[in-house]
């Protein structure tokens, strides 16, 4: 009888612990399979490590290489053309249009001059180029850097299609094989491009698609809301609600920090307020930004978060390279937060105002420990750095040059 008891007791604890592994393989699968990787570009001739994670210039021309039907990018400008490492992945699009991929690239009007030669190329090749243009819609810019192969697999980042992004400058992007997260950026894209080919109804028509459902393991976020796909959350509400559940540390890294709203008096204090309510229940809270916000108005906001108990900023300045001056370059330009244990955000939004509001930007929140892991191991590493130094609320700083 006892063996019974026991034989019976052992076979309902195996059964409910298979039906809790069925409900929750979802989520555990997600978190535990390479559906996100995290990929960088970390600036040659520094000491900072490149092993932590894949290059992003390898991964590009791998997952273009890998296409087969589709290839739909979408990116703030280009620039670059027959620059290394940036060579390598133009020459990849071009050998994926000679095996038929059919390949879209959306760009913003407001930097074409900067990106009319790629243009001119592509098109010359057959490839579809298309001018993103919000100026009488939000006044912004195209300023996501992403692209879809396959409508399978994704890349999105912080490093912009241009030769320094991929050589010179500090970035951090996800490549993404999960299937909901890739088919929201396509749907953006798919939106973005419809509108920029004349269709004023593109929106309007977004918004009658299914709502899109992702796990709690990886989400999608993008600006600004009101243009997103349903079940794309507008981001700013999100990284605000973040911030607000930490409960131990954040750590932050970004190109530029503001509450400044150009020609307006009011502030933009959503996220200023946060992390200041943060710190004063407890949390500790690391930022970096580049050097490049040793000028107003950015400066007095830095000074100003310097000075709260619980907040440490430092500027990272990259070190010049031995090509000499290249101008928009050698500086950290990642955006990335991480929040407690597994919480990771990375996008393409610096920290103000017109990013959320104006301009189209995407960004991803990841609850995974061995993302968060790499992600803390990158910024340890440069936080630690001769590169970073910390902000004094006091000092008179000297902006560097920047072109």
């Amino acid at each position: 009888m006892m063996l019974r008891d026991l034989y019976m007791k052992t076979r309902n604890f195996r059964t409910l612990f298979m039906l809790l592994f069925w409900i929750a393989a979802p989520v555990v699968l997600r978190a535990g399979t390479p559906a996100a990787t995290v990929v960088t570009t970390i600036p040659v001739e520094t000491t900072l490590n490149r092993s932590v994670t894949p290059s992003a210039a390898k991964t590009w021309v791998k997952m273009i290489d890998s296409a087969e039907k589709t290839l739909d990018f979408g990116e703030f400008y280009l620039t670059g053309d027959g620059k290394m490492p940036l060579k390598k992945v133009v020459d990849a699009v071009l050998r994926a249009k000679k095996r038929g991929v059919r390949v879209r690239i959306l760009t913003d009007r407001k930097m074409r001059k900067n990106s009319a030669a790629l243009i001119a190329r592509f098109r010359k090749a057959g490839i579809a180029v298309e001018i993103f243009d919000w100026g009488k819609l939000t006044g912004g810019v195209l300023h996501a850097k992403y692209f879809v192969a396959d409508g399978k697999s994704a890349y999105v980042g912080s490093q912009n299609f241009d030769w320094r992004s991929l050589k010179h400058i500090h970035e951090t992007g996800v490549k993404l094989t999960d299937s909901a997260v890739v088919k929201g950026i396509l749907e953006i894209f798919n939106g973005d491009w419809a509108f920029s080919a004349g269709n004023v109804n593109a929106y309007r028509e977004m918004r009658k698609l299914k709502p899109l459902k992702f796990s709690p393991a990886i989400r999608l976020l993008a600006s600004p809301g009101k243009f997103n796909p349903p079940g794309v959350k507008a981001a700013l509400p999100e990284l605000v609600h973040l911030i607000d559940g930490a409960k131990r540390h954040i750590t932050i890294q970004l190109l530029n920090y503001s509450t400044y709203r150009h020609h307006k008096k009011k502030r933009f204090l959503d996220i200023d307020n946060a992390l200041r309510a943060a710190a004063t229940r407890g949390v500790d809270i690391k930022m970096m930004v580049s050097d490049w916000n040793k000028r107003e108005p950015a400066i007095e906001d830095l000074k100003s978060l310097a000075a709260v108990p619980g907040i440490t900023v430092k500027f990272v300045t990259i070190p010049p390279s031995k090509e000499g001056f290249i101008p928009y370059a050698r500086v950290i330009h990642s955006k990335v937060m991480r929040v407690d244990d597994d919480v990771c955000w990375v996008g393409t939004s610096n920290w103000g105002y017109d990013y959320f509001y104006a301009s189209r930007n995407l960004e991803l929140v990841i609850r995974n420990r061995a993302i968060a892991d790499k992600l803390d191991k990158l910024f340890a590493d440069l936080w630690n750095s001769s590169y970073g130094m910390g902000v004094n609320p006091k000092a008179v700083y000297k902006p560097p040059r920047i072109y």
